[in-house]
Order: structure tokens, then C-alpha cells, then sequence
């Protein structure tokens, strides 16, 4: 048997061990399951996340422009204005 093993088996019949890793957790409770351990669990936090603001910017361009931007962008398999916004993001970054 391995120690790995060995030694999470003593674990088990204790309180939830403190892992490394969440590897090392994952093995754990793929071993174990949760019974035994309901005492030990606490609830979690409601977790939010806010995406970053964005403003909206109106721009004309000529229809071909256009045309062929969203060719480049279907390609890529994204939306047209994310490769606009990517190519933005790109140029200012070489020009800083």
C-alpha cells in the first residue's frame, strides 16, 4: 500500500486534515467522501464578482469595414466587437 494512502486512512478518522494542494484534497475526498466529516464543515460565503465598467463608444465606419471585420472575428470565433476591442487593447499596448 502506498504511504499516501496509509497515511490519509489515519487522517480519516480524525477531523479534515489541512492539504497542500487542492490535488491533495481532491485525492482525500475521492478516498473518504464527506461522512465522518459533516461536524467539520462550515458555510461558505456568498462569493460576487463584478465585471469591470465598461463605457460605450459609437463609432462610424464604412460598411465594408465592417463586412470584413466580422469575418475576421467569426474566424476567431468571437464577437466583432471583442476583436475591435482586442485590436484596441493591442495597439495601445505598443504604443505605451
Amino acid at each position: 500500500m502506498k504511504k499516501k494512502a496509509k497515511k490519509a486512512r489515519k487522517k480519516a478518522a480524525g477531523r479534515i486534515p489541512d492539504f497542500d494542494s487542492d490535488q491533495e484534497a481532491a485525492e482525500f475526498f475521492d478516498a473518504h467522501g464527506l461522512e465522518g466529516f459533516t461536524e467539520d464543515l462550515v458555510e461558505a460565503p456568498d462569493v460576487y464578482f463584478e465585471r469591470p465598467r465598461k463605457q460605450v463608444v459609437t463609432l462610424r465606419l464604412d460598411r465594408p469595414l465592417v463586412q470584413r471585420i466580422k469575418a475576421a472575428a467569426m474566424k476567431k470565433g468571437i464577437p466583432y466587437s471583442t476583436l475591435i476591442r482586442m485590436w484596441l487593447v493591442e495597439r495601445l499596448e505598443k504604443t505605451s
